[in-house]
């Protein structure tokens, strides 16, 4: 049967390997001749369109025959001529040739010589239309000579005009009286004797004529060259061919796919009776292969002679590793040579054999395995082995982690607690017995000691079981009490253990006794986590903290209110009156906010002047404002700090979780923008967060995210604004003004960007920049001989705490070549506000260099005239504010001629700014200012504008 089965095998599988190579050659075949086919047609499409290409351009050479008179373009028309020989030369190749079975070559070679004759017209035809063209407009040219000295001969004039009525005619193709023509020019003939250019008009006139004659002579004989016809007459015998062609081709590929398509049905019908006799064969390959148990087949001889792929990846091995060797290959030593005795006598009785045994793996690795080895006999004889062995390798770790976790926890040093599911104690080791001092029958059926400890904290209780009920494992630090009464620091973990269906059997507890950790930790952690001056919790810990009561809120449903505090004026005590004093302020005021606020209320410094007080509260809104209110009311309560008696009142920004923020950030961003705008309300006040003010935030944070990149992107440029001698009018300097001009934002003034540019300290590569862009101006006007006094350049108080500020000012002036005394360095009241040696240092430092300096918006801030002395200035610039109103506010008038006349008494120059009127110069040029600038004398403008302005002053 055997026999009979593999001859079965055999005739089908040389009769599908025909039908196989017979199909393929025949699919070969047809692809090739569609390939022919689609070559055929491309050819078809490319002499076609060379064809057509030919008429449409035979068409616009055609155009200029037919409109004469006009000016060629040469270039153009040689274009065309171009193009056309180039087509005839494709319709020349032989494959071209070859796809009629007419002989095309006579037809082609007549229509090049067709094309060359219209071509050699075409040429005449450009030379004489050139000539006809030149010598109308001389005619026109001579008409006008000519008009002017026929004034007192009407007759005359009166034929020429007839004349060049004629001549338009021409020009437009409208039929004439040759007749008429003659006699016109015969009677100018007569009178040329008398008038010279008459004569020159008459002998070109005649050309013109002449020459439209010879034009429409040749125009005609191109125009009846029959290349059109004959280029017809060419396409429809190739259009015949390529259709007989078309059609043997069809037939062709059709005949090829009804002999694959019937190669194909035969190999089916093969396929489908192999199929049929080979699924019982797959069916237990497949049973074999697929199955999770390693399976390995031997001869009599115990020679390996198949395994699946479940003992590939069980041992190591690869199949090719192990065929035709024993399988004691795999023998690890690890079990007694009794069992593979036992083994050995079993099969050669023929009975099945079954047993665990240790075997090694290719790389070393012991693991188990349960075998089963089944002896196959036929006609009473062993002719195989099959092995079918389980893993038992992770069933025998679990049952020895179960001896090791038994082991474990008797003697493990943390406390283990478990309970059933309704909480109540069903066990705990030694170790916790020990750690509480509680033997194991005072416990069981009681609940666990941790739940009494954690509810004395609401916030962390509550948090801890909402944690646990959504993860089912809580982790945390609490302080749990002993039978004796101590209190000792543990760490408690607790977890869920569940059954298949999911439903809680266990919770287990582990204790970890901290307290040896604790002794040394607990001092750092306080550290960490308070304020070493109020002793209240700092940053750090509100961010904590204020994570758990958000989390808390979305759980509970309650409300997180923020309170951002920021005491007024403070700096003004910190700097007037030292900073042991600011100190004892903050101190006091940390106490008494304190005193007021409940122990579930969070009350933490973060920094400065700034405190924060958070609340977690179903009504949370409610009790923020009722403690705004309360907090403004004791701030303002005189406070007295060594031997001064101070008064200060604060400034507070509410916001509330979720009504206003989505997380912790916004929460402390948007209350910190609410106090600044209680501050802008007029201070001693409390705000509540509205959206108007996250529109504030957000152009913030886009003109900061933006300014990251302003520099790199070649967003600023300068503009500058002259400035004037007052006396004489002339300019003697300019201010440099930036300016940011960003593809997001567009325009964005320095009153929106310089402050957050300072706040964010971008502003001091900007510095940098606007001061070598303002030299390298300055050097480019003085090379085309503009030389100004200065240019004006303000520097950012910020920029002065740069350790080498100086140093790389020194390097700009050495790159471009600045003098310094041409600089001007423009500071503001705040440097003065924040004056220190250091600062006053870094100023006389540029003075050295030779840079003149000078106080920007004088008047506006709070200057000290003590520091004002002392401080190296150069001048003093008036603040536009001042000037505005002159000469019509009475205040303004004082306040100017005041600052004028220290400034005199000092010895600056003054500066005025904001100059917008005739009276505002007037007014200040009498009272001694030196120098004005403003929209009066002249806007700020580009560098290109300033030339023009410099050019036009002289």
């Amino acid at each position: 049967m055997i026999k009979d089965k593999l001859k079965f095998w055999q005739y089908y599988a040389d009769r599908v390997g025909l039908y196989l190579s017979t199909f393929f050659i025949l699919l070969f075949a047809l692809l090739m001749y569609l390939q022919k086919i689609d070559n055929n047609i491309n050819t078809y499409d490319k002499y076609h369109e060379s064809i057509e290409n030919i008429k449409i351009l035979n068409y616009k050479l055609d155009s200029y025959f037919l409109n004469p008179y006009k000016l060629i373009d040469y270039d153009s028309s040689n274009q065309i001529i171009h193009e056309i020989e180039k087509d005839i030369d494709k319709l020349k190749e032989k494959s071209f040739l070859n796809l009629s079975e007419d002989n095309l070559e006579p037809l082609v070679t007549q229509i090049d010589k067709a094309f060359k004759e219209k071509s050699n017209y075409f040429e005449f035809f450009k030379s004489l239309n050139a000539r006809a063209t030149n010598s109308l407009h001389y005619l026109y040219d001579t008409r006008k000579k000519i008009e002017s000295e026929l004034l007192d001969k009407p007759q005359l004039k009166s034929d020429i005009d007839s004349t060049f009525f004629i001549f338009s005619k021409i020009l437009m193709n409208i039929p004439y009286d040759e007749k008429c023509l003659t006699h016109r020019l015969s009677s100018l003939e007569y009178s040329s004797k008398t008038i010279k250019s008459l004569k020159y008009f008459l002998q070109h006139s005649k050309f013109f004529i002449s020459d439209i004659k010879k034009i429409n002579d040749i125009s005609t004989k191109a125009l009846h060259i029959p290349i059109s016809t004959l280029l017809d007459e060419l396409f429809v015998k190739l259009r015949v061919s390529y259709q007989k062609s078309r059609k043997l081709q069809n037939i062709i590929a059709f005949t090829f796919f009804i002999f694959a398509f019937f190669i194909l049905i035969m190999l089916i019908l093969s396929f489908r009776k192999i199929y049929k006799d080979s699924l019982e064969l797959k069916a237990f390959k497949s049973a074999i292969e697929n199955s999770d148990n390693s399976i390995v087949v031997t001869n009599n001889q115990k020679e390996i002679v198949y395994v699946n792929d479940t003992f590939e990846e069980r041992t190591g091995y690869k199949k090719d590793e192990v065929i035709g060797k024993n399988p004691n290959i795999l023998q690890s030593g690890e079990v007694s040579e009794e069992t593979y005795i036992d083994l050995n006598k079993s099969l050669e009785k023929g009975e099945i054999w079954e047993g665990e045994l240790i075997n090694r793996k290719k790389d070393g690795t012991l693991f188990y395995e349960k075998a089963s080895i089944v002896p196959v006999i036929i006609n009473d004889q062993i002719k195989q082995y099959i092995g079918v062995k389980l893993d038992i390798t992770r069933y025998k770790e679990q049952e020895q982690r179960l001896k090791q976790a038994a082991t474990v926890y008797d003697t493990i040093g943390d406390g283990i607690l478990i309970t059933d599911k309704d909480k109540k104690i069903i066990d705990l080791n030694p170790a916790f017995e020990e750690m509480f001092g509680y033997r194991k029958d005072e416990l069981i059926g009681k609940t666990p000691l941790f739940i009494e400890t954690v509810d004395k904290d609401k916030i962390l209780y509550e948090k801890m079981w909402f944690e646990f009920q959504d993860n089912h494992r809580w982790a945390g630090k609490i302080s749990s009490k002993t039978k004796d009464g101590r209190y000792i620091p543990i760490w408690l973990s607790i977890s869920v253990v569940k059954d298949k269906n999911g439903e809680v059997q266990n919770y287990i507890g582990i204790y970890t006794n901290l307290s040896d950790i604790m002794a040394s930790q607990e001092k750092a952690e306080y550290l960490a986590y308070h304020d070493s001056l109020t002793n209240l919790p700092n940053r750090a810990y509100l961010d904590i903290y204020l994570q758990d009561m958000v989390d808390l809120a979305d759980v509970t449903g309650k409300q997180v209110a923020v309170l951002f505090i920021d005491l007024d004026r403070f700096k003004v005590v910190n700097d007037t009156l030292g900073h042991f004093v600011g100190d004892a302020m903050l101190v006091e005021i940390g106490r008494r906010v304190r005193d007021i606020i409940d122990k579930d209320t969070l009350f933490v410094r973060v920094g400065g002047d700034e405190f924060v007080i958070a609340i977690l509260h179903p009504k949370a809104k409610q009790k923020a404002i009722e403690l705004a209110q309360r907090v403004l009311t004791i701030i303002k309560k005189p406070i007295k700090a060594y031997s001064y008696h101070l008064s200060t009142s604060a400034s507070i920004g509410i916001s509330l979780y979720p009504d206003h923020a989505k997380n912790k950030q916004e929460l402390l961003q948007y209350a910190d923008a609410a106090m600044y705008a209680a501050k802008e309300s007029g201070k001693d006040t409390f705000y509540l967060y509205n959206t108007k003010l996250s529109l504030d935030i957000k152009d913030r944070l886009n003109i900061e995210q933006e300014l990251l990149h302003a520099l790199d992107n070649n967003e600023f440029y300068l503009c500058y604004q002259p400035q004037y001698d007052i006396q004489t009018r002339k300019t003697i300097g300019v201010e440099a003004l930036i300016r940011w001009e960003n593809k997001n934002l567009g325009f964005v003034s320095p009153n929106e960007f310089i402050e957050i540019a300072e706040e964010t300290g971008t502003i001091v590569d900007i510095g940098y920049y606007v001061i070598e862009e303002a030299c390298r101006a300055y050097m480019r006007w003085k090379e085309l001989g503009y030389v100004l006094d200065r240019v004006a350049i303000n520097v950012a108080t910020i920029q002065f705490r740069e350790d080498d500020f100086v140093d790389r000012v020194k390097v700009i002036f050495d790159k471009t070549g600045m003098d310094a005394k041409n600089v001007e360095i423009e500071i503001t009241e705040r440097f003065i506000m924040e004056f220190s040696i250091e600062k006053i240092s870094l100023i006389e430092e540029l003075r050295e260099l030779g840079c003149h300096i000078s106080i920007d918006d004088f008047g506006t801030g709070y200057s000290s005239m003590n520091y004002l002395k002392r401080l190296p200035l150069d001048t003093i610039k008036i603040d536009k504010s001042f000037i505005d109103d002159v000469p019509s506010s009475t205040h303004d008038i004082v306040v100017t001629k005041a600052i004028i006349a220290l400034s005199k008494n000092l010895g600056y120059q003054v500066v005025a700014e904001g100059i917008e009127t005739q009276e505002q110069e007037e007014f200040l040029k009498e009272n001694g200012c030196d120098i004005g600038q403003g929209y009066y004398f002249a806007k700020p403008m580009s560098e290109d504008g300033l030339i023009e302005f410099l050019k036009s002053k002289g």
